[in-house]
């Protein structure tokens, strides 16, 4: 049982935390034959954030979001783990809590919204009963960080993350490297709302069928991080950083494209990515299992720029009900936000 100061549940205070959503950008490897498998690249962007809310109440109750059933279901199911494993030291009567969604990041996208939300709530219950636990520990005890701790680190810090993947006693993957992207940089997403990312059974059912990832590429993968990805963010050079990151998910889209239908999820996206590349663009790329695709520039002028030509392209590709949603993204340098209010 987690020890739990008696009598520290903060009855009379709203905690409030803003998560920032982040870009899932490929695996170190995905072979396995090292002794780790997965190690994650990644960064926190500014774009979408999940902001929940708690206090105490009488009982446990979820606001917000028109009453979405199976987000409130979702909800709850996150509340009950908390307290079966990190609250199970609270007496049942000061289990009462009220939960507001505020501002969700969209679902099953790219964005890393099930890791956040858990996070969020986590990390606001904790701070709610006064328990001490990082970030690290709130995420094993409800089960994220499976493969990747890209989301749990950028909730810490934003920024741009490299982990080290899970060896055979790992709970979740440590953090090796954590960098601020040059403030010019942009990020262009195209996001696609007639399409979802794979999740759930889905997901899970791939990472068991899809073939071994053959060594050769994750040591291609692995020499393009140390050697080029991360020297160009120090020295603030968008070209190999944007040809490392090309590909990086070059490699890792073909290994996925059995279970998601080709190297991009969402063929429009996919035309879209393409196109930029031909147009001399690097830093191409789908974030997570999709669909949301990203191509990394020097500076927003050119991202609008970019942005303008594909709307041409994309109108000529697609019906007007087909076309996806443009937008430019900066990385997010500061983590989650958590404020404690007296109420």
């Amino acid at each position: 049982m987690i020890a739990v100061e008696k009598n520290h549940t903060h009855s009379d205070t709203l905690v409030r935390v803003s998560a920032p959503a982040r870009l899932h950008l490929g695996f170190l490897d995905l072979n396995g034959n090292s002794g780790r498998k997965f190690g994650s690249i990644g960064i926190a962007i500014n774009s979408y954030c999940t902001t929940i809310s708690a206090q105490t109440a009488t009982q446990i109750s979820v606001h917000g979001f028109n009453n979405d059933e199976p987000l409130a279901a979702r909800t709850l199911a996150i509340i009950d783990k908390f307290y079966r494993s990190l609250g199970n030291g609270i007496a049942e009567r000061d289990r009462g809590v009220a939960i507001t969604l505020e501002q969700l990041i969209p679902e099953h996208s790219g964005f890393g919204s099930g890791t956040q939300l858990n996070l969020a709530i986590g990390s606001a219950l904790c701070r709610l009963h006064n328990i001490n636990k990082s970030t690290q520990e709130i995420a094993a005890e409800l089960g994220r960080g499976a493969r990747s701790g890209i989301g749990i680190s950028t909730f810490d810090l934003g920024g741009f993350i490299i982990d080290g993947g899970l060896s055979s006693s790992s709970t979740v993957p440590p953090l090796l490297a954590h960098y601020n992207l040059p403030k010019d940089w942009r990020i262009v997403l195209i996001m696609d709302p007639h399409h979802q990312g794979v999740h759930g059974q889905q997901e899970k059912h791939a990472f068991k069928t899809l073939p071994t990832f053959p060594q050769q590429h994750a040591n291609t993968i692995c020499h393009l991080t140390l050697m080029q990805l991360l020297p160009a963010i120090v020295e603030q050079k968008i070209e190999p950083f944007g040809d490392a990151i090309t590909q990086i998910q070059s490699l890792i889209g073909d290994h996925f494209s059995p279970a998601q239908g080709g190297r991009y999820t969402s063929p429009l996206i996919g035309q879209l990515l393409e196109k930029a590349q031909q147009l001399g663009h690097s830093g191409i790329a789908q974030s997570s299992w999709g669909p949301t695709g990203c191509i990394f520039v020097a500076n927003d002028e050119q991202a609008q720029s970019l942005i303008s030509t594909l709307t041409i392209v994309s109108q000529a590709l697609a019906d007007a009900n087909q076309q996806p949603n443009f937008q430019i993204a900066q990385a997010n340098e500061c983590g989650a936000k958590i404020e404690m209010t007296q109420v």
